[in-house]
């Protein structure tokens, strides 16, 4: 997903932005959510009560970098106020297109995917270096495709790691990492979109097969007209077969066939 910068640019991110849309079928209709990329990793779990703990494991492991809120855009006083108030904060305003502003549920899954990609460039911009909880992953050695850590190679450490994570937080992770290799192919980072394809196929063999990661992957890779937006439906699929909205999912696979047959 290539994000539309209206304030601040994509090879400098805030870390802080707004995000807004205009309503499909009124123009003048403007609605807006907050991106906030956290320098601090939090574990949510630790600050709930406990009788909500279980909820919040069902939801993944509860550790929050990044988020976006209100979840789906809300009704704001214009595209000129937004401009004011990003200016006036020194946020970021980006541009997530033409919506049908009423469709709650399809706006969170937009606004979550551009919250994503947004980390991703946050991330990639600042060199930001993870600590897996086995060192941190440094660009230094590599042995055949995979980087070392000390001794350990990272794609191990990206099988444990995954394999210890629930299917939500895998298909977030899934999201981030896409958002992350299709702005180093597009910038040419080869190594950092190595690394990035690299944890794509990791995740892709702790996910149930009928994901298709492998499809996600090839479409991402390959060369074609509309690769991005195919490993865009084949990201969508992933999320819909996990929700089992097979319905869905059988939308998203005729668009797929569409633009094959294009």
């Amino acid at each position: 997903m290539a994000l539309e910068y209206h304030l601040g640019n994509a090879s400098d991110p805030k870390g802080h932005a707004l995000v807004y849309f205009r309503d499909g079928s009124n123009s003048d209709r403007v609605g807006a959510s907050y991106v906030v990329i956290l320098p601090v990793s939090v574990d949510i779990s630790k600050y709930v009560p406990p009788f909500l703990a279980g909820q919040v494991e069902q939801l993944g492991s509860g550790d929050m970098s990044s988020f976006a809120f209100p979840p789906a855009p809300e009704l704001v006083p214009s595209e000129a106020w937004l401009r004011e108030t990003a200016e006036k904060r020194g946020d970021d305003l980006l541009f997530g297109g033409s919506v049908d502003l009423s469709d709650v549920t399809s706006l969170m899954e937009v606004v979550a995917r551009i919250s994503a990609e947004y980390a991703a460039q946050y991330d990639t911009s600042t060199d930001v270096l993870h600590d897996t909880g086995a060192g941190k992953v440094t660009s230094g050695s590599k042995s055949g495709d995979a980087i070392t850590t000390g001794s350990v190679p990272t794609t191990d450490v990206n099988d444990v790691m995954y394999g210890m994570m629930s299917e939500p937080d895998l298909l977030t992770e899934l999201t981030t990492l896409m958002g992350r290799f299709q702005y180093e192919s597009s910038g040419g980072d080869t190594t950092g979109a190595r690394e990035s394809e690299a944890k794509i196929r990791a995740i892709g063999k702790h996910v149930p097969e009928n994901r298709r990661i492998d499809l996600l992957i090839e479409s991402a890779t390959d060369d074609r007209p509309e690769s991005a937006k195919r490993a865009q439906l084949y990201l969508d699929r992933a999320f819909a077969m996990y929700r089992e909205d097979y319905t869905r999912v059988h939308v998203i696979e005729q668009e797929i066939q569409a633009l094959d047959v294009d």
